[in-house]
């Protein structure tokens, strides 16, 4: 099986770049790591940058199938480029279709997709107009934060604002930087909880649930935005799974299964939750590209975690995505 691992690589930031604007792009680390593991059940994985000529060559490159991590560039659509060019050539490929790419990049929308089904925190889109009225009605704390970012693209420890006056002064920070829409949410004070799944359809299973903490005893106030990711090893504790009573993680693990089903999510998909003071979950966000970095991502350190046998955690997980992603196009792998 011939497999194209389809990324958009880190580039040099510029001058008069923002500090994070190439957040999502993967490093040639990812790349390698995942072409071992395809390699290990005999495919032959080529790397295929998403630039401009990428279209060119998937089709001349005689492809079985493409391994989608293409972050894609632009904004609010960009996740869904890179797929919507598979589906123009035939090419079957791994993860989620344009449109949930698209949806789940939103967060608004897919707020709007996962409610009722799945509580949602209060919260508010501003895109310029009536910026302050719309904070007035708000419960504080909030967090605010680009709508249509990943990686924690513009999130930082100010994200999270105590009062109306600090939530301008941040949307302010955030539109000079990154000119996007914002979302604004009331920021819940208990456990932040990201679920895995995998799979399709009906056959769609939880991989495992994590609980994202602070390594200090900041607790209710902790953000785990850019500073904390960068140095997740001294700033953060993973826990799999959560610290919870078992009635709370089946609860967790139900929602997970139900946004992954409402977004139209396939293969894969992380979905983030947040507790408020009452131990009820909220859905925050999913992300249908999870970042496969072999040591840094979420998704990779709650698989290690959640597995029997952690060092062949990170193969299993990625020859899993391409094995539901065959089994979906009826694909034969390789032995």
């Amino acid at each position: 099986m011939n497999v194209a691992i389809l990324y958009n690589p880190r580039p040099p930031r510029d001058a008069g770049d923002v500090e994070d604007a190439f957040e999502e792009c993967d490093g040639p680390e990812t790349v390698a790591a995942i072409g071992d593991a395809l390699a290990a059940i005999g495919a032959r994985a080529q790397p295929v940058p998403a630039d401009r000529t990428f279209p060119a060559a998937l089709e001349r490159g005689g492809f079985d199938v493409v391994f989608n991590i293409a972050e894609g560039t632009g904004r609010r659509c960009r996740e869904a480029v890179p797929a919507a060019i598979c589906e123009f050539l035939g090419l079957p490929y791994t993860g989620s279709d344009p449109l949930t790419l698209a949806v789940t990049l939103d967060k608004w929308m897919a707020r709007r997709i996962v409610s009722p089904e799945v509580d949602v925190a209060g919260a508010a889109l501003l895109q310029g107009a009536d910026d302050e009225r719309a904070l007035a009605a708000l419960r504080y704390p909030v967090i605010v934060k680009p709508n249509d970012e990943g990686s924690s693209i513009g999130i930082r420890r100010e994200s999270r604002c105590v009062d109306a006056a600090a939530a301008v002064e941040r949307c302010r920070w955030l539109r000079q930087r990154y000119a996007c829409p914002i979302l604004v949410e009331t920021f819940l004070p208990g456990m932040e909880v990201t679920a895995a799944v995998r799979g399709n359809g009906a056959t769609a299973t939880l991989v495992g649930l994590m609980e994202i903490a602070p390594a200090d005893d900041r607790g209710k106030e902790f953000v785990y935005g850019l500073e904390a990711k960068r140095d997740f090893a001294r700033q953060v504790r993973y826990h799999v799974p959560p610290r919870l009573a078992s009635s709370q993680l089946d609860r967790i693990a139900s929602l997970a299964l139900t946004a992954y089903r409402l977004l139209g999510c396939r293969d894969i998909a992380r979905i983030d939750f947040r507790l408020d003071a009452a131990g009820t979950p909220h859905f925050i966000e999913c992300n249908p590209l999870p970042g496969l970095n072999p040591e840094s991502s979420d998704i990779v350190i709650l698989a290690r975690a959640a597995s029997a046998d952690p060092a062949l955690a990170y193969r299993g997980l990625v020859q899993g995505i391409l094995r539901d992603a065959a089994l979906r196009h009826g694909l034969g792998l390789p032995s």
